[in-house]
């Protein structure tokens, strides 16, 4: 009985050697499958990104191409990315042809029934030699790509991996950082380009969606109490549930639970339950914590439009990083890759941790790259956000400053309804705002508008004491709402007491305001309106389903730890981007049988084959033996 083997079922054990005994696969790899698989990863521009291998003393190991194609071919063929899996189906799972491909030696390692025991001792010690060479050619790979190496094996003490994790942050190191998640990216990548040059993403409307996701590591967390820190020293503890939100207090003082608005409509939501009494209130569940990495994941989505299931459900990026640090800049380096090939475009979605990063670390750069975001706000800022020149930000667009209360305060109200009779008034008191709203006349570069007052212009749509215009007496047809005189217009009246001097976008014809402005609260659609809650439920949808596609246990899964055994967040990395790499290449196959596309029939060599011949390689050019150039970026 064996780990691989819990029942003890009868299995085919090649050797004595390895602990626990392997058990090879009791098939070969299909030649069609390594060939598309190898095609992919020669073509994405990952391996020209790996370090040298140079020879050392000793037994020369195995070409760093040759490992990294079988840890994909183990996770596709049993949804395993540990090395021994690997080297069993690189020795093992491969046709002589697709050996031939991919630089693995033509060694016999299987043990005939009729062997002595010499001979199972020579065969077993064979088997360990290959699989010593996998191992090796591993370790050195990750140790080059590694900006701190040092002894995986070992724990260190506080102090010593405190000073790896500077290393990791240091600016020195940042481009051998930038090159391991490149590596990843383009793994990540390689079957999305394929599938988008052949059609698939024809509906997709361009719009990203990124969250950030807990990956589980086989270790234990560090020991403060024994000085020794954990082998995942750049993991950390991850929150699960999110930070406790801090309810709205309404008029009387009491606070009430929160209601997110992300529904469609305005009364497709279940009433609530009416108010309890401090006693009969449920306490709220605790934060649980557990020591993992995170992965800022980058999914496909659709901010308008019912286009479920129109494109593959597919991962466009991910970044390992330590939970809590810097979302902002991972999220960003989560859609660069992607964006740089040109299959990002519009909308841009992030959930509230996310969006709460410093303007410079996410939301000015998203403005540069020429994205809008779809953002929402915690309670506190749902209404006011700032002003600029006299001109309040509310829900992430500008009105005038002298717009009524109770369209101020109407997303407060929203997210505090009980019934829905309030939430769908406090909707049509959102949905009135845009008589206030600030006329845009011009759109400048880098995100600069130039903006007027609402009750200026031909088109006005409020009439303001400050902006008086004569006009003449007409008769408004009050059942004709289309008709817009200036009579039908919503009038702000002057108050007993008015403020003087007056701002500026209520005395000059018009004012610039700059893409930086206010950038952390700005979005293309303000808060709660149809167009809003479209675009958000839309796309945060898309986004928590596919991180659901990554953790379930019957597809490629990165919640299972048992199937990454390596340490370190270079191992981790690797092996993470190996199985999205699997899971968008079924996920593309899984969308393309769904949709009734057939692939295009070839005929190979192997497939006119007769029986008992020696297969030929398939159909590929060979791995470089030099470094040359990636491919273009499109």
């Amino acid at each position: 009985m064996s780990r691989k083997n819990p029942e003890n079922k009868h299995c085919r054990r090649t050797g004595l050697a390895l602990r626990p005994a392997p058990q090879a696969p009791d098939r070969t790899l299909n030649d069609k499958v390594v060939n598309e698989i190898f095609n992919l990863v020669r073509s994405c521009g990952a391996l020209e990104r790996l370090p040298s291998n140079p020879h050392k003393p000793g037994p020369k190991g195995l070409p760093f191409r040759t490992v990294l194609m079988g840890l994909l071919l183990s996770q596709y063929m049993g949804k395993s990315a540990n090395l021994d899996d690997a080297w069993e189906t690189l020795f093992f799972g491969l046709s002589p042809g697709a050996k031939r491909l991919l630089d693995v030696p033509d060694i016999d390692l299987d043990i005939p029934e009729d062997a002595t025991s010499e001979e199972i001792d020579d065969i077993a010690h064979r088997q360990y030699a290959t699989s010593k060479r996998v191992y090796r050619s591993w370790a050195s790979m990750t140790k080059r790509l590694d900006p701190a190496p040092h002894d995986r094996r070992k724990r260190l003490t506080l102090s010593e991996a405190k000073k790896i994790r500077r290393k990791w942050n240091a600016p020195d190191n940042a481009d051998t950082v930038r090159n391991l998640e490149a590596i990843a990216q383009d793994l990540v990548l390689a079957p999305v380009m394929a599938s988008y040059r052949r059609g698939d993403f024809a509906r997709w409307q361009g719009h990203i969606a990124v969250d950030d996701t807990p990956v589980p590591v086989w270790g234990k967390g560090p020991d403060y109490d024994r000085d020794r820190a954990s082998l995942e020293i750049t993991a950390g503890m991850y929150v699960k549930g999110g930070a406790q939100k801090r309810p709205v207090q309404i008029g009387n003082g009491t606070s009430t639970p929160t209601n997110t608005g992300t529904r469609r409509g305005t009364a497709n939501k279940p009433a609530s339950r009416k108010g309890k009494g401090p006693q009969e209130k449920k306490a709220k569940v605790p934060e649980t914590k557990e020591f993992r990495y995170a992965i800022m994941a980058a999914f496909p989505g659709h901010g308008h439009g019912d286009l479920a299931g129109a494109y593959p459900a597919v991962c466009l990026g991910m970044i390992l990083h330590t939970p809590g640090t810097e979302p902002g800049p991972a999220a960003l380096r989560a859609i660069r890759a992607a964006y740089d090939r040109g299959l990002v475009k519009d909308l841009f979605c992030a959930d509230r941790g996310i969006s709460q990063a410093r303007p410079r670390n996410l939301h000015l750069q998203l403005l540069d790259l020429g994205l809008n975001t779809v953002k929402h706000y915690n309670d506190d800022k749902v209404d006011r956000q700032g002003a600029f020149r006299g001109m309040e930000l509310v829900g992430g667009e500008f009105y005038c400053p002298l717009m009524p209360t109770p369209l101020v305060t109407a997303g407060a109200a929203y997210i505090n309804s009980r019934t829905d009779e309030d939430r769908a008034h406090a909707l049509n008191l959102i949905q009135s705002r845009r008589n206030y709203q600030t006329k845009v006349k011009e759109y400048g570069p880098a995100g600069d508008q130039r903006r007027q007052c609402p009750a200026l212009g031909p088109h006005a749509t409020v009439t303001c004491y400050r902006r008086p215009q004569p006009r003449r007496s007409t008769v408004v047809d009050l059942d004709a709402p289309t008709v817009r005189t200036a009579a039908a217009l919503p009038a702000i009246r002057k108050p007993k007491r008015d403020a003087s001097p007056y701002p500026d976008i209520c005395t000059g014809k018009s004012i610039t305001v700059p893409g930086t402005v206010l950038a952390k609260w700005r979005q293309k659609y303000p808060l709660f309106t149809p167009m809003w809650q479209e675009a958000w439920s839309g796309l945060r949808s898309q986004n928590e389903g596919g991180n659901g596609n990554l953790k379930k246990s019957a597809l490629d899964s990165i919640d299972n730890p048992q199937l990454r055994l390596p340490h370190g967040r270079v191992a981790q990395t690797l092996l993470n981007a190996v199985i999205i790499f699997v899971a968008n290449f079924r996920a593309i196959k899984r969308f393309r049988r769904d949709q009734g596309i057939r692939p295009r029939k070839a005929g190979t060599p192997s497939s006119t084959t007769q029986s008992g011949e020696p297969l030929e390689p398939p159909h590929g050019q060979p791995f470089p033996t030099h470094p040359v150039e990636p491919p273009p970026r499109e």
